[in-house]
């Protein structure tokens, strides 16, 4: 999904200029953590909302805390006045008293958050904790893809085309890195139980990093729109940065995860899942940065 530099609101009343510049390593670091946990947040309401105390053995208030954690990354961005955080929140650092509508909403969505702690108290039967799953789960989806397509409204034509499929791609990101760093929570408290009941679990991420990657594949299709003929990218235009970042964000996880169900030692196995995605997510997105800083604004 592209992040993409834009001037501040409120140096452009009538029009927003797009800059795209590739974001630091530090910048795409705590926004890539930032959708990890939102991801991990729609998978918490999805259990609570179902009902599920637990996942296995695995309490719900770890992953909730972890989540909560990864998600106050992104709003470091603010904090530490990074020039990134208008690109996340819209809200300028230093120039703006008042937050943006899509910084309102994530630090709404930490309401439900704290419902849930405070309703944790073992009755997590109750209708008051399946709607707190339930308010956690719309919160974070509302969030994530209200950012995306702010994102694309306020492009240019040009990059809005090939920015198309950013919404979809960040929330299958967010469910697929928050499944890893959820399957890591459950490692560490014991694993699943029965051991049966990890099949759909290892199936349903593995469907994930596939849509994640055509997705992603689509992504990369649309830079060729400009510079080939009928829409298309010769493989050797692909930077070899991207498939070194493919082989950690779904060859590592997946074969991961493969080897857990057949062999066992699923904490070992998940500790290397979630830094591999984490650092492939990083590679990935500042390599499709620099490739949009370097072509699209030659394409006009």
């Amino acid at each position: 999904m592209p992040l993409l530099r834009e001037l501040p609101p409120d140096a452009m009343p009538d029009a927003t200029v797009v800059e795209a510049r590739p974001s630091g390593y530090a910048e795409i670091l705590l926004r890539v953590l930032a959708i990890s946990g939102y991801g991990l947040w729609i998978w918490l309401g999805m259990g609570l909302a179902l009902g599920m105390e637990r996942i296995g053995r695995c309490d719900m208030r770890m992953p909730l805390i972890l989540g909560t954690a990864l998600v106050g990354a992104g709003l470091l961005l603010v904090r530490l006045r990074l020039p990134a955080a208008s690109d996340w929140y819209g809200w300028p650092p230093g120039r703006s008293r008042w937050a943006s509508r899509a910084a309102l909403m994530a630090l709404v969505t930490f309401l439900p958050v704290l419902l849930v702690i405070i309703l944790g108290d073992g009755h997590g039967h109750t209708p008051a904790m399946r709607l707190a799953g339930v308010a956690l789960m719309l919160c974070s989806l509302v969030s994530l893809v209200y950012t995306a397509y702010r994102y694309r409204s306020r492009l240019s034509p040009g990059l809005q085309r090939v920015s198309s499929s950013l919404p979809v791609s960040r929330l299958v990101t967010a469910w697929y890195g928050g499944g890893l760093w959820l399957w890591l929570c459950m490692m560490v408290q014991g694993g699943l139980e029965p051991p049966q009941s990890a099949y759909p679990w290892i199936l349903l991420l593995l469907a994930l990093a596939l849509l994640l990657g055509l997705l992603e594949g689509m992504r990369w299709q649309s830079l060729g729109v400009p510079h080939g003929t009928g829409g298309e990218m010769e493989v050797h235009d692909v930077p070899p940065a991207r498939f070194v970042a493919a082989i950690f964000i779904y060859v590592l996880p997946c074969a991961a995860l493969l080897l857990t169900e057949r062999f066992g030692g699923g904490l070992l196995a998940a500790a290397v899942a979630v830094p591999s995605c984490l650092l492939g997510k990083m590679l990935e997105q500042r390599v499709y940065e620099t490739a949009l800083a370097g072509e699209l604004p030659a394409a006009g």
